[in-house]
């Protein structure tokens, strides 16, 4: 049923493969599609140019400051998170604390930091050119986790925000998840899959693939069909074999996975040996660790999966008409608009605004929000925005099979805004 109990539009299957929706190649637009006929995405990518402008024209102390109060709330949870464990207090609460800390290093200071957000206004400070990159000393101090930070600026920075949508985007959900989409099997073991998959992506699905689009753009990695398959965790590779394809799994173990654990399960807990709570520090730490990897699965897969959201054929470049329009039709923003939402949502929650414009500051997409939003409202343009937890429903049907992103069709494709893949 449609909106108010409104019969569906019955066509024969002839018109039906004219409609857009779950083809590239339709001529037509269906009902949900409209809008794209009488947008004018001309004056909406300029009006969206000049608000990218004006905001990186305003950034200066107040952003940093406000990075420098994020950095010490996700401390303190750090901090207190590792106190906590010399109480009687329940494993959980420290535990929440800590995946907490763990998750905004990640998606708010690491995040913003690698994408340039204070490049300009951060007296070189925080920069994308010094932050954890260079050396393990660099990474320890300023960001250490599962991935490797060169990795991810690649896959991250330049792939996925520039490919956004396209087969070429290395975080596509769909296209990443269509063996569990596929595969015939009971709808109860492919959500189990997904838990699974949930407790443990960091580490299992991004790190290794990080590392090898990072390879590739080392030219390590020979083109070819295989080229483009996901990397994920071997656990051949702990007894010296394994698929080796992408990199030397012993390079990857040593340089990519140990230092992180080294410093997360052994160095950090070992203190807690003198008051004979090694072994609570050490489960607690564990138990962090699958909360922080749920913390993340919710916040960040849920940001470009949905049946609501847009995949595209052609690649068009940055910042565009077409660029822009993508951005929006195929990101989703949650509840926002205070520090401590945001904080508890890594600032993800302003995805299409950070979408647009990469390398701007948190405080600058608060502000791009509304404006963002009563742009796209003046052109008829689609503005997702909605609680994280349903987004995640809207994901799960993605990941599982039962409903598909809507394909936009290449014939309403912007031409003088295309190019090709390798330009």
């Amino acid at each position: 049923m449609g909106k108010g109990g409104e019969q569906p539009l019955v066509l024969p299957t002839a018109r039906k493969e004219l409609l857009s929706g779950p083809s590239y190649a339709a001529t037509k637009l269906g009902p949900n599609d409209t809008w794209i006929g009488t947008m004018d995405l001309a004056a909406f990518g300029k009006e969206c140019e000049e608000l990218g402008k004006e905001l990186a024209k305003n950034q200066g102390p107040a952003d940093v400051a406000h990075l420098q109060k994020i950095i010490w709330w996700s401390r303190l949870c750090q901090w207190v998170g590792l106190l906590l464990i010399l109480t009687p207090a329940p494993r959980l609460i420290p535990a929440l604390l800590l995946s907490t800390g763990t998750f905004t290093r990640w998606t708010i200071v690491g995040h913003h930091v690698c994408h340039g957000g204070f490049d300009k206004c951060g007296a070189g400070k925080y920069s994308r050119f010094k932050f954890g990159v260079g050396s393990l000393k660099r990474r320890a101090l300023d960001w250490l986790d599962w991935m490797l930070v060169e990795a991810w600026n690649v896959e991250h920075n330049q792939l996925h925000h520039y490919h956004l949508g396209e087969l070429d985007d290395p975080d596509l959900v769909e296209q990443n998840m269509d063996y569990l989409r596929s595969v015939k099997a009971p709808w109860g073991l492919k959500y189990v899959g997904l838990v699974l998959l949930a407790s443990t992506w960091k580490w299992w699905y991004y790190s290794p693939n990080t590392y090898k689009h990072l390879k590739q753009r080392k030219g390590g990695v020979k083109k070819g069909a295989d080229a483009n398959r996901t990397a994920v965790f071997d656990f051949a590779w702990l007894l010296g074999g394994g698929d080796q394809t992408f990199f030397p799994s012993n390079e990857f173990l040593s340089q990519v996975l140990f230092p992180y654990f080294l410093q997360r399960f052994v160095l950090l807990p070992l203190p807690f040996l003198y008051a004979g709570l090694f072994f609570k520090a050490v489960t607690t730490l564990l138990l962090a660790e699958v909360l922080t990897n749920w913390h993340a699965f919710l916040c960040i897969t849920t940001n470009h999966a949905g049946d609501d959201l847009y995949r595209f054929e052609n690649h068009c470049r940055p910042r565009t008409p077409t660029f822009y329009l993508r951005q929006v039709i195929s990101s989703a923003n949650f509840h926002c608009g205070y520090d401590t939402i945001d904080f508890l949502q890594g600032f993800l929650n302003y995805q299409i605004e950070h979408h647009m414009w990469p390398d701007l500051s948190m405080l600058s997409y608060r502000k791009a929000q509304p404006k963002v939003k009563a742009i796209c409202q003046k052109y008829g343009i689609p503005y997702v925005q909605h609680n994280v937890f349903w987004r995640l429903v809207k994901t799960i049907q993605i990941m599982t099979g039962p409903n598909e992103m809507r394909k936009f069709p290449s014939t309403f494709d912007r031409a003088d805004d295309l190019t090709a893949k390798d330009d």
